[in-house]
């Protein structure tokens, strides 16, 4: 059995049958079968249950870095640390994707649920991904127009049936820094660096988020829900203080679902030995010993409490994954 501890931000004790550790494309080509997953550092998943299968583990390394007028055209393995790529971006004067410093993934999960962090969200900066198919088994490159960006959405979460595992990244960034200061907290900041707007931002991060080397937890473990005005509307008048956002869809307005959280009264709570963080309600963590079940029984209770207050169902941002592989939430 392979231990799934360290490749689990939850910290949760879950096993797999096998692991395989996938240093370049040549190791890729080795493996065979027929029952897999692909994680890099696991910190957007949850596991109900040990894993009857093989689990393939993204070490995939290696920066190209192509001069583009004004911008660069960087393709990068997918197995670095997000966090650490940002700082080396940085030293060389390539811009972008400050905003999202501190996010403990790798640059390979990016994409799969266009994650995103303080008004920047990396499918704005993806120019294609190379991935090899493992039914096929040939490489082949999926265009920006394919990924099919959305919130925390994306072409690789819709079609789990097509058996791609991502090798590279190709990102187009910037020579000239230009920061993305519309989130509140970054708005009355006077930012002139790169290396500001990095440090400010991980500050941020540490002030709402718990560190998941010390107590384990996926981030935002619910999606901020998207209502129609009327929704919004209805909401505002029985509180005027609810905090909402426009979006590129007209008369759509995303909510802030740790708000949703707080208000329902499960900020702090705890259930077992899981919970949610005192700092910002939208975390499930693990107090300590947690076991799937908890972290399971804990959101399902959530879900409940918002519907009751608000009459909206919460939806998972993380990943799931059962014995048998990823499943939908409803499964659980």
């Amino acid at each position: 059995m392979f231990d799934l501890t360290a490749y689990n931000t939850f910290n949760l004790k879950v096993k797999a049958k096998q692991g395989i550790v996938i240093n370049n494309v040549a190791d890729l080509r080795r493996v065979y079968t027929d029952k897999y997953i692909v994680l890099g550092h696991g910190s957007d998943v949850l596991f109900t249950d040990d894993y009857d299968g093989t689990v393939l583990i993204n070490k995939i390394m290696g920066i190209s870095i192509v001069p583009d007028g004004t911008d660069f055209l960087v393709q990068v393995g997918a197995g670095y640390v997000l966090d650490e790529l940002i700082e080396i971006f940085i030293s060389n004067g390539i811009y972008g994707i400050e905003n999202l410093s501190g996010i403990p993934g790798t640059i390979g999960a990016a994409p799969i649920q266009n994650i995103g962090a303080y008004g920047v969200e990396i499918g704005d900066f993806i120019e294609s991904i190379r991935v090899y198919d493992m039914d096929k088994r040939v490489f082949e490159d999926v265009s920006h127009e394919r990924c099919a960006f959305g919130y925390r959405t994306s072409y690789f979460k819709t079609h789990k049936e097509k058996h791609l595992f991502i090798t590279s990244i190709t990102l187009r960034l910037h020579s000239e820094f230009d920061p993305v200061l519309t989130y509140a907290g970054l708005k009355k900041e006077k930012i002139s660096t790169p290396q500001q707007l990095r440090a400010l931002v991980k500050d941020l991060r540490k002030q709402k988020l718990p560190d998941h080397r010390y107590i384990g937890n996926a981030g935002s473990f619910f999606k901020n829900p998207v209502v129609p005005e009327s929704k919004k509307n209805s909401l505002l008048a029985r509180y005027p203080d609810m905090p909402f956002y426009s979006t590129e869809e007209e008369g759509q307005f995303k909510l802030a679902a740790g708000w949703l959280i707080d208000k329902a009264g499960c900020r702090g709570i705890t259930h077992g030995n899981a919970g949610t963080w005192e700092k910002q309600a939208l975390v499930i963590v693990n107090r300590g010993g947690a076991i799937p079940n908890e972290i399971v029984a804990l959101a399902k209770y959530i879900q409940m409490e918002v519907v009751r207050n608000f009459d909206l169902l919460l939806e998972p941002e993380v990943r799931v994954f059962g014995r048998g592989g990823e499943i939908s939430w409803d499964q659980v």
